[in-house]
């Protein structure tokens, strides 16, 4: 245990969202005309229909749990959604020492919940524009939730295709056009502020199996990191368009 420091943190996590949606409902519009010609007894119509654009996401998984451990003495220490991660109080499947909660990708039935992993956001286009832009920030910087000076605290993000990539249990099998039909980004990015929120997706899908993409979190915590309980505001915004 030499490489462990004492200053453990407990019950890190990532709560409390918000959903951020810009739309209209959708509009039936009938317009019915009658022309008449002449003596004529029988007329003609039309009927007009106007379908407007609706912009509505929903987070199917708004929760990020990463569990007690303990910081690095020497060094950063990385924990992320899509890693075995170190230095924690739980071993993976069960009793144990070493380890924060994992990463876990989760599945297309529940999402992961009600498991001891730390798993990704997952976001859902139940509207009809296929050009909804996804964007991301937190209330607050790493340094002000993380704390620590030693190294520079981080909080980052990564998109990721959910239904196409891996299928859930009634969308599993391969043709399906990736989720996010526009540019994804994939590559760790550090999560902003309100001030200027990220694109993860310039255009996620509207269409069944194919309408969702998770969202990845990765946190550096400084050796010094303040001991206690670590939690920040995340908000996941879908407008009409980037």
């Amino acid at each position: 245990m030499a490489e462990i420091s004492n200053n453990l943190i407990a019950g890190l996590l990532i709560v409390a969202i918000l959903i951020s949606i810009v739309g209209v409902v959708n509009t039936l519009t009938l317009v019915p005309v009658i022309r008449y010609t002449g003596a004529a007894t029988t007329g003609t119509g039309k009927a007009n229909v106007t379908i407007q654009s609706q912009v509505s996401i929903t987070l199917l998984r708004n929760e990020t749990l990463f569990g007690s451990g303990y910081t690095n003495t020497n060094t950063i220490l990385y924990i992320a959604t899509n890693q075995t991660n170190p230095w924690g109080d739980r071993a993976p499947g069960g009793a144990g020492s070493g380890y924060f909660n994992n990463g876990s990708e989760g599945n297309g039935t529940n999402y992961g919940q009600g498991t001891e992993r730390a798993y990704p956001f997952v976001v859902e286009n139940d509207g009809n524009d296929d050009t909804t832009c996804i964007k991301i920030y937190a209330a607050q910087t790493p340094a002000q939730w993380i704390g620590g000076s030693d190294q520079t605290p981080v909080f980052q993000f990564a998109g990721k295709n959910n239904e196409s990539a891996w299928g859930s249990t009634d969308c599993a099998g391969t043709g399906f056009v990736p989720a996010c039909t526009g540019t994804l980004t994939e590559k760790w990015t550090d999560v902003p502020t309100s001030a200027s929120p990220a694109t993860v997706c310039t255009a996620l899908n509207s269409s069944q199996c194919t309408d969702e993409l998770r969202i990845h979190f990765r946190i550096g915590l400084p050796s010094d990191t303040p001991e206690g309980g670590k939690q920040t505001t995340v908000t996941i915004q879908g407008t009409g368009s980037c």
